[in-house]
Formats: structure tokens, sequence, C-alpha cells
């Protein structure tokens, strides 16, 4: 069945001399892997991390790999490709996407919700400041592991513990694995958050560098087959 469709490309890796493997995230039919024929020397300049496309291919649900027909770029990310930090961001963000969001699982909202994010990287009124913690706190909706802080009530002492999801009164000391309140309340803020304003939020490196931390191991227990340990190394030496 011939589908048409926008996508987001995660990654690409060669396949062959010429062709290549890529991953993209479609709006109509969720994450897929695709074959292209001669991507190495006519298609790759589309099929950068977190570049937004129009595709058509015939889709067959049974099958690993799929065959695009055409592709063509919906808009080109400038302001993402100029900017060292945005770029780290799209590649640390695309490999998260990658291990996380299970394939041919169709999911629009979460397609809606990354585009706009994408857009609003794109922008000039986003420095990237905080975008990788905002993403990853957000994403948690569409992968149905997003904290519960239903039980938190107005200036209570509250800790996160990331075995159960959920925020619990730092009195109970049932959960060692609890997160430091600092680290709590920094969730916490950023659940409440809006994009525009990650601009004036305040934390210093040495928190940041553990709360994204915290973020992947939480990652880790709840998705399966995530090393995060690897990735905080990886993107620790692109910070």
């Amino acid at each position: 069945m011939l589908t048409e469709t926008q996508g987001i490309v995660l990654n690409h890796v060669r396949f062959s001399e010429n062709d290549l493997i890529v991953k993209i995230l479609t709006e109509k039919k969720g994450l897929l892997s695709f074959l292209i024929k001669g991507g190495q020397k006519n298609k790759r300049k589309y099929l950068q991390q977190l570049m937004v496309v129009n595709i058509s291919f015939n889709y067959k649900s049974n099958k690993n790999l799929n065959y695009i027909k055409n592709i063509e770029l919906k808009s080109i990310p400038n302001k993402i490709l100029i900017s060292h930090r945005k770029r780290n961001t799209v590649l640390f963000l695309c490999e998260i996407l990658s291990r996380s969001v299970k394939e041919n699982n169709e999911d629009p909202y979460m397609y809606n919700f990354i585009e706009k994010s994408i857009s609003w990287l794109n922008s000039d009124f986003c420095s990237g400041k905080f975008f990788d913690l905002w993403f990853l706190i957000n994403l948690t909706k569409f992968l149905g592991v997003y904290p519960d802080f239903s039980s938190v009530e107005k200036n209570s002492n509250y800790v996160f513990v990331p075995g159960k999801g959920q925020f619990i009164l730092n009195c109970n000391h049932e959960y060692d694995n609890s997160w430091s309140p600092e680290m709590s309340e920094f969730l916490y803020n950023f659940l409440f958050i809006k994009i525009e304003d990650l601009e004036n939020f305040s934390l210093s490196y040495g928190n940041y560098k553990i709360f994204i931390e915290n973020i992947l191991s939480y990652y880790s227990i709840h998705v399966s087959n995530f090393n995060y340990e690897k990735l905080v190394s990886v993107y620790s030496e692109l910070l």
C-alpha cells in the first residue's frame, strides 16, 4: 500500500557501498527502517538527524525494511546546523529516541510533540539551554512513564522514587533509591515549566550533569535495552 507521510530522521548507517539504512519516525506509521538505494550519493543531504522530510513508500507491516520511493525536505534546520550546542543536543536526543520508541507503533501525538519541539529548537528564541532536560522529561508522557506527582502537596517535603515513578514524602524511608531532595525539586519544577521559559531557568553545571544522569537512569529502569551509562559518558564529552 502506497503511503505518503511526513517523517523525522533519527539516524542512518551505511549498507553496502552505495546504499543506506535509515530510521525515520513517520507521522502515519510510527518508527520505520528504510533501505535507500544509492543513498550515499543522492539522498544523504536529506538524512541528517531530526530533519523533517516528506516521503512516499510501499508500506508492508510484515517487513523489517521498507523502500522509499520519493523523499524531499520539508524544512532545513538552519539554526540547529550552525550551533554547536544544538547539533550535539540533536545527536544525543536522536539516540534516545532510537532506543526508546518502538517500531511500527503509530502515535501522532508523540510525533506532533517531537516536530514542534524541533521547530522551537531551530528558532532564534531558543539557545538550546536545558532543552535536552525538558525534552527527555516530557517525552516520558508518550512512553507511558511520566512521573506521578499527584500525591505532592504544596510546601511538602518530598522526594522522587524512580522505581515507582512517583513522588513520596521524604519522611518515608521505605525506599533507599530515591533521588535527593534537590534533584527531586528540579524534576518537579521541570514538570511544569514551559519550553519558552527555559532560558530563565537556573541550574549549575554540576547539578545539570547529575540531573541528566538521574533522568537517563530513570529511562533505563522503565525502557528496555537502555544502557544509560554509555550515553552519559558520550554526551558528557560533547557538552
